[in-house]
């Protein structure tokens, strides 16, 4: 009898940690792809990973900074309900990504209501 094949994804049986390093260090690579690629505009969008651990959170890009120059620290972490967001402290560039999802968001919701 053959064995089972191997999975497509990796399988994370030791730790949400290990899982969320993964996520993190594929959505960074990915934005280093899409900068070579010729979209590397930091404020024409993003891509998001939901966090392993807090699934109503998605790692995000800063703001403004260009997808060739993202790394792994670099990524922030928002939560996925724009109400939420009013509790951040806005400091910096950093976190202009927060207002921006959540204007956008804003406008989702009212367009469809």
């Amino acid at each position: 009898m053959s064995e089972p094949p191997e999975p497509l994804w990796p399988v994370f049986d030791r730790s949400p940690e290990d899982e969320r390093l993964h996520r993190k260090q594929r959505l960074a690579a990915a934005f280093r792809i899409f900068g070579r690629l010729g979209f590397d505009e930091g404020v024409a969008g993003h891509i998001t990973a939901r966090d392993p651990e807090r699934l109503d959170h998605f790692w995000v890009n800063p703001f403004g900074m260009s997808f060739k120059q993202i790394r792994v620290r670099d990524l922030i972490l928002v939560p996925a309900q724009p109400v939420a967001m009013a509790i951040y402290e806005w400091s910096g560039p950093r976190e202009m990504s927060l207002v921006a999802d959540w204007a956008a968001s804003r406008r989702r919701s009212s367009a469809s209501a």
